[in-house]
Order: C-alpha cells, then sequence, then structure tokens
C-alpha cells in the first residue's frame, strides 16, 4: 500500500495540523504497544483498541506491553501528560502535549524509530489511538513520518438516534454505532425515546414496541463510557404522545382528542413523569436529561385552557418546563431540551431557567441560520442541531444534509454554541436503512471538529477510505450524485420523493405530476451508477442495506413512469371504436402493474431482512401494513384497467377521469401527516395553530392538492 503523499486528506475528521517529515516507520509483528504499567483502564482500553485494529486491518499481531521500564525506540508509545513525564521523559521520546487544547487534544508523532501518542486528557489519548488507526489503514505497515497536531473547535459533538418511530435496533447494533461514532472522534449519544423505554412502574407505555430496557441501556452505557461518549438520558416530555395517550390508561392526560401533547393542567401528568423519569434515570451515568418537549401543538387548547386564558399558552408551556426542570434536578441531572421557546414564545425566553441547555434545531439550508444569534443575545447555553435528511426518504437527500450541517455548525460556533447535536430522525416509520445515515454523521463529524473548515469534495475521500474502505476515490461521489437525486426541489415532501413514489396509489399517485420524466430518469441513472461500486464497500450489511435501496429506487421510478403512461394513454382512448395500437399499450402496462404487484411480496421479505439484521421487530407491523396496502391498490388498479379495457374494446371511452376509481381512505406518509394536520385543525381551529404550521398549511392544500412543504413535522 503506498504511503499518501497528503496524509491529512485521508483522516477524518481532517486534524488541524499535519506536518510531514521524511522517511517511515515499519510496523513489525514484535512493535509493541507500550503504556505506564500502573495506568487505570483507560489508557488500556485504548492500546488494546490499537492492538485490535491493526490485527484486524494489517493481519500484524503486535503486543500489549504494560510497563515501568518503556523503551524508546521500536515501539508504539502512548502517554498521558502530567502522569506519564517520569516514566517517558518528553525530551528523550520526543512528544509534547499543549494543555490549551483540553483533554480532547493530542499529539501524534511519527518517526522512523518509533511512535507516540500524548494527549493532556484520557480522550485526547483515545482519540490519537484512533488517528493511528486511520494513518494505518491509509499507509498499511509503512508509516508516513509526521507530527499531527490536533483538538475539536466544537467540545461537544453528538448524535441523536430517533427510536421511536416503529424501529428500535438491537443492543449490539447500538453497540457497534457508539464504537464507530466514537472512532470518528463523537463524544455524545441520545436514544429519542417516545414509548420505546421499558419503564417498570408503566410497562404499557412500551409494550408491543420491542422497547430497550434498563439493562439494556446499563450495557450500553458501559460501552460507552469505555469509548468516551456520554450516553445522555433522553424522554419527550410535552407532545409527541399519541401512542401513550391512545391508551385507556393515559388518554385522561392529553391535553385535547388530537392525543399529542400531555396537559399542564392536570396534576397527574407530573406524578407519570416523576415516576416514568425514576424508572428511566437511574440506568444512565449522565450529569444530562433532554426532555425535549418540541412541537406542542394542542398544547393549552384543551385541559389547560383555563391557565391559557390566565396567561397567555406561551406561558403556559413555561410552566410545564419550569415543572419538569424541578423533576429533572430532584432525580440528580441537568435539564436540555429543544429551543422551540425561542421560536413560539420569544418574549419568555429570559424566564427560561438559566441551568437549561437548548437544543436549536432547523432541518433544511439557510443562508444565516439566524436563530443562532437571538441564542447568543439572551446569553443561553445551545447546541446546534443539524439533520441527516434521511427520513420520509429511500436514500438521504444529501446535498440539502451537508448544506444543512455545514452551515448551522459554522454559524452555530459563530454565536457561541457549545455544542452539536445531529439528529438521524425516523418520520413515517423508519424503513429507511440506518447504514445510509454515515454520510451524514461523518460529514457533521468533520464540521464540529473542525469548525466546517474542510470543504465537501476535500471531505470525500477520506469517507471512502476511512469508512467504507474504497481506495478508488469513485464509491462516495456516486453516492453524492445518488442523494442529490433524491429530490429536486427543497419542498421535498410534495414534490420529487422516492419513499412517496414507492408507496402512493399506482393510478392516482401525486409525484407524476411533482416530478417529470427527466427528474425520474436522473434518480434511476443515479442508481445504476452507484451499483459498479458496491463490490468496493468493505462492510457486507452496508452493501446489502445499498444494493436494495437501490432496487427499491428502481421500482420505485419504474411505478411513476408507469402511473405516468397509464394517464397519458386514458384520455386517448375515446368512444367510437377501438384502437388496436391503443389496446395493445394497455395491454402492456396493465403486464407492467401485474409484474411490479408481483415483486412486491419478494420486497416484503428483502424488507424484512434488512430490517431484522439491525433492529428488533418493534412495530415493523406498520410498514407491513403499508407493503400490503399497495399490494391491495396494485390489485384495484389492475382490475379497474381491465373494466376500462373492456369498455374501450366495446365502443366506449374511458373514464380518464378515475371518476369510477375507488381510493378512498388510502394516504402514506405526507398525506396522512395532511389529513393529521387537518383533524388538528378540527381540533383547536387554524387561528390557535403555531405560525410555522399556518405557512404549512397555507402552502399544503387540504382538499389534496400539494404544493410547498418543507419543514413541518409529520405529526406520525
Amino acid at each position: 500500500m503506498p504511503v499518501p503523499t497528503d496524509l491529512q486528506s485521508v483522516l477524518l475528521p481532517r486534524p488541524r495540523q499535519v506536518d510531514r517529515g521524511t522517511g517511515t516507520f515499519v510496523l513489525a509483528s514484535g512493535t509493541p504497544v507500550q503504556f505506564r504499567a500502573a495506568t487505570d483502564g483507560e489508557t488500556a482500553f485504548a492500546a488494546t483498541g490499537l492492538v485490535d485494529a491493526l490485527r484486524d486491518h494489517l493481519g500484524v499481531e503486535v503486543p500489549l506491553s504494560p510497563t515501568g521500564n518503556p523503551v524508546a525506540t521500536g515501539a508504539i508509545s502512548l502517554i498521558l501528560a502530567g502522569r506519564d513525564d517520569a516514566a517517558y521523559p518528553p525530551d528523550h521520546f520526543g512528544w509534547s502535549s499543549d494543555p490549551a487544547q483540553g483533554e480532547q487534544g493530542y499529539q501524534v508523532r511519527v518517526t522512523p524509530d518509533g511512535v507516540t501518542g500524548a494527549a493532556s486528557g484520557e480522550p485526547g489519548l483515545f482519540y490519537g489511538v484512533q488517528t493511528l488507526i486511520q494513518i494505518a489503514k491509509a499507509s498499511g505497515r509503512s508509516w508516513p513520518v509526521v507530527t499531527v497536531t490536533d483538538w475539536p473547535v466544537l467540545p461537544v459533538r453528538g448524535l441523536m438516534l430517533d427510536i421511536s418511530r416503529m424501529k428500535v435496533p438491537r443492543l449490539d447494533i447500538l453497540e457497534r454505532m457508539v464504537e464507530t461514532l466514537a472512532h470518528f472522534k463523537y463524544n455524545q449519544f441520545q436514544l429519542y425515546t417516545e414509548h420505546t423505554f421499558d419503564f417498570a412502574r408503566h410497562p404499557g407505555i412500551g409494550a408491543g414496541a420491542s422497547p430497550v430496557t434498563p439493562a439494556d441501556i446499563v450495557a450500553l452505557d458501559q460501552v460507552c463510557r469505555a469509548n468516551h461518549i456520554d450516553l445522555v438520558p433522553n424522554l419527550q416530555s410535552m407532545g409527541h404522545h399519541r401512542t401513550m395517550l391512545n391508551q385507556p390508561r393515559y388518554a385522561h392526560l392529553a391535553e385535547t382528542d388530537w392525543l399529542w401533547s400531555v396537559a399542564t393542567g392536570n396534576e397527574e401528568t407530573f406524578t407519570l413523569f416523576d415516576e416514568l423519569y425514576g424508572d428511566m434515570i437511574p440506568a444512565f451515568s449522565s450529569g444530562w436529561f433532554n426532555i425535549d418537549a418540541d412541537e406542542p401543538w394542542d398544547h393549552g387548547r384543551g385541559q389547560s385552557s383555563a391557565l391559557t386564558e390566565q396567561g397567555g399558552v406561551g406561558r403556559v408551556y413555561l410552566q410545564h418546563i419550569q415543572r419538569l426542570n424541578d423533576l429533572v434536578k430532584k432525580h440528580g441531572r441537568q435539564t436540555m431540551m429543544w429551543a422551540d421557546v425561542i421560536k413560539y414564545h420569544p418574549e419568555l425566553a429570559d424566564e427560561l431557567p438559566d441551568d437549561i441547555l437548548l437544543l436549536d434545531w432547523w432541518y433544511e439550508p439557510k443562508d444565516r441560520y439566524d436563530s443562532v444569534d437571538r441564542l447568543k443575545e439572551t446569553n443561553r447555553r445551545f447546541y446546534v442541531c443539524p439533520g441527516t435528511s434521511s427520513w420520509i426518504a429511500l436514500y438521504p437527500r444529501l446535498e440539502n444534509a451537508v448544506k444543512n450541517i455545514e452551515g448551522f455548525v459554522r454559524d452555530g460556533i459563530e454565536a457561541g454554541a457549545e455544542g452539536m447535536l445531529m439528529t438521524d430522525w425516523g418520520d413515517g416509520g423508519h424503513y429507511q436503512q440506518l447504514s445510509h445515515s454515515w454520510y451524514p454523521y461523518l460529514w457533521a463529524a468533520e464540521c464540529a471538529w473542525g469548525g466546517s473548515e474542510t470543504t465537501h469534495e476535500a471531505f470525500q475521500p477520506a469517507l471512502g477510505l476511512q469508512f467504507y474502505g474504497d481506495a478508488s476515490g469513485e464509491l462516495v461521489p456516486a453516492l453524492y450524485r445518488l442523494g442529490t437525486a433524491m429530490t429536486n426541489d427543497l419542498s421535498w415532501n410534495a414534490t420529487w420523493n422516492t419513499a412517496m413514489a414507492l408507496w402512493e396509489e399506482p393510478l392516482n399517485g401525486p409525484v407524476r405530476e411533482a416530478a417529470g420524466t427527466d427528474v425520474t430518469a436522473a434518480a434511476l441513472a443515479a442508481a445504476v451508477a452507484v451499483a459498479p461500486y458496491l463490490g468496493q464497500i468493505a462492510d457486507a450489511g452496508i452493501r446489502h442495506d445499498l444494493a436494495f435501496t437501490l432496487y427499491q429506487i428502481a421500482f420505485a421510478v419504474e411505478k411513476v413512469e408507469t402511473t405516468r403512461a397509464i394517464r397519458d394513454l386514458l384520455p386517448r382512448l375515446v368512444a367510437g371504436g377501438p384502437d388496436p395500437a391503443s389496446l395493445a399499450e394497455m395491454d402492456r402496462l396493465v403486464a407492467a402493474l401485474g409484474t411490479q404487484r408481483d415483486a412486491l411480496p419478494g420486497m416484503i421479505r428483502e424488507f424484512t431482512e434488512r430490517w431484522m439484521a439491525q433492529a428488533r421487530r418493534s412495530e415493523i407491523r406498520v410498514n407491513l401494513d403499508r407493503y400490503r396496502g399497495l399490494q391491495d391498490r396494485y390489485d384495484a388498479a389492475i382490475a379497474w384497467l381491465g373494466t376500462q379495457r373492456e369498455a374501450y374494446a366495446s365502443g366506449s371511452a374511458a373514464d380518464h377521469a378515475l371518476a369510477t376509481y375507488d381510493d378512498t381512505g388510502y394516504a402514506v406518509l405526507w398525506q396522512e401527516s395532511r389529513q393529521n394536520i387537518q383533524r388538528l385543525i378540527e381540533v383547536i381551529g387554524f387561528d390557535n395553530l403555531p405560525a410555522d404550521i399556518k405557512s404549512w398549511v397555507g402552502r399544503i392544500h387540504l382538499d389534496g392538492e400539494t404544493a410547498d412543504a418543507t419543514q413541518a413535522g409529520t405529526a406520525a
């Protein structure tokens, strides 16, 4: 394996400073990985990880050497500044460490005679080891002489994974995720939770959802701590509680009949959350607790309306947060929550408890994320929270994600953000493959560590080599092309959308009107272009996930184009005598529908296999029901087209307006969201909607026609 001429370009995140020398260090099977014998387990864990990685990636067995008599040459030395200075004198071993870089900073120094990794804190030493592993992956056994001096721009770099939209990953998958996140220098992890925790005093909340258990969390927390990741407990404590509120035991706590927010005006709400916190928090070692408390769209409009009349809905929201914050303190933790108070009730921001950390979220590109300026003005502690753009899609909308992450992190750093919390949602059933999110995860890692200084193009080679195992430089650009083909407009909910294309009604779906043949052709071409590179992906699971998604995208494109062709043909089937060519075209298109319908059982089997390869069974039934519903619609469409063919063959006109075609009740994804918002309007009235939802409703015509829909949640 050749030594890279630009080592910095193949490390991820890209180090702040890389100084190349001349020559190489050749790794031999006897090269010891040495550290001070009397150290605690953290240094030993990092050293063991290096030994394991060199064996796995290079096939080289190197000895682990905890020692009080280290050698200065022919070894890899891991050194904690201050603790190990006597055993590893800096002048003799050739290392240095700058305390100003904090406990996460590190120096890696490779010389022809040996290697040192030094840091002021255990996290930095761990990160130095990760950089050594990446040097080995890039260079093989001949490591270039180099000094890497590195530290993060943002001290907190986290990921929040949604486990409440039908899919709960298996514990082993979560543990592997943590190890991979840590390798790329993430240091916080959250599992967004509404109902998918096994509460001892309220087991019915998670029944049927394969919830995570306290034992799962204890095990995961141990893996997180070993890898310098803070596993933050997370429990939605305001809106988004339809699953729980649909249960008879908790229905009386609903703010309104929309069954979304819990009622501030009902004291039992806080008794419940006191118990839920008490069941959940002890399994976590983190000092934080995330109450979420976002999008409480019906809050204060039902049970708590008397409180709203007294002080306004904003003050009811503030009261709710204050009560929750008191509960969090009671359980010995500090609160973080979404920054919706700044968006919906900015006049009350100063009254929010000072010790609450705010999470500022937005998932679309902006020229300037001005919300961070408002947070800066109020002297609030905050993180910026971009998204993967992977939800309501078969593959992430990568152009959207890349711009969102880069810009939000950049503006957040300028405004004084303490961290970045990347978000990965599963709206609509979490049917997308989890492994697809690694591209935006690792772009976020790059931006948060380096301050959005690396260009996306410069990031791609490192992603290809260090994550996918592809040294050709060809795979990642092909994946990005695929991601850009997942949308043709920022209004991705109502324009070209591959998930909608897959599941929408076969004759009456709207995607054909939102996306022309050029758009679908581009998506298909992008999928076809990725296929030759599948073999270059080292991980079999990632390879299989991507292959299945490419198949689904091709299916969705064919489905939309078949729908388009049928709808174009029907107006030509006029009365007065059948045209043989038109009859033949009808037969061809009906046969195409039949072929698509016949492919669905196999797709369902493969979907189930890919789901179970990464998740518990959870609520997969929601997605399986969606597939079966699509099968039924195919059957109905084929039968109806048969009647139209018969009528046309008999001299009558076909029903080109589909007036006799009944697809009543069939709705998927954003169509379901639109129906949910309509029900919300019926419950609380249009005038009581939050301003952004009013705007969204104004761009989504509730009678069925679609316009623009970008940012609103799915309310599902």
